[in-house]
Formats: structure tokens, sequence, C-alpha cells
């Protein structure tokens, strides 16, 4: 017998439908992801046609600052936690 995907994701408790929040933080996950990755491309179009950076200008620049953003994480939470 096949299930349904909603009967694997809700169950009926005590006569209300109560949502799995494991596969509820997995599509709130999924979304920011999605959403994450076609920003990234707009933004990335966007510089390349219009302010006319080279692909390899915007690769490099995303790259330091994805480091910079790691560092100061880094720093942060070891700030916080003093």
């Amino acid at each position: 017998m096949w299930m349904r995907l909603n009967d694997i994701s809700t169950r009926v408790v005590g006569g209300l439908s109560m949502i799995d929040p494991t596969s509820f933080r997995l599509r709130g996950f999924l979304a920011v992801a999605v959403a994450a990755v076609l920003v990234a491309a707009a933004l990335r179009h966007t510089l390349h046609v219009y302010a006319g950076f080279s692909r390899e200008e915007i690769g490099w620049d995303a790259l330091s600052v994805a480091i910079i953003a790691i560092l100061a994480i880094l720093f942060f939470r070891r700030a916080s936690k003093q």
C-alpha cells in the first residue's frame, strides 16, 4: 500500500492534525536555500551585465567576502563566550 506525502508528514493526534517538526524545518531550510541561490544568481547577473564586472572579479570578491564573514562570525562567537 502506497502512502501519500501528506500522510507521511502529518499525524492525527487527538483529532488534530499535527505537522512533523522535522519535515517542517526541512521545508523551511530548503526554501531559504533556494531563495539564496536565486538572489545570488540575480545579483551576479546584474553585476556582470550592468556594472561591467568580469566573472573572475565577482568570484574573487565573493570569496573574499565569505572569508571575512566567517572570520567575523568566529571572532564574535569567541568574544560573546567570554
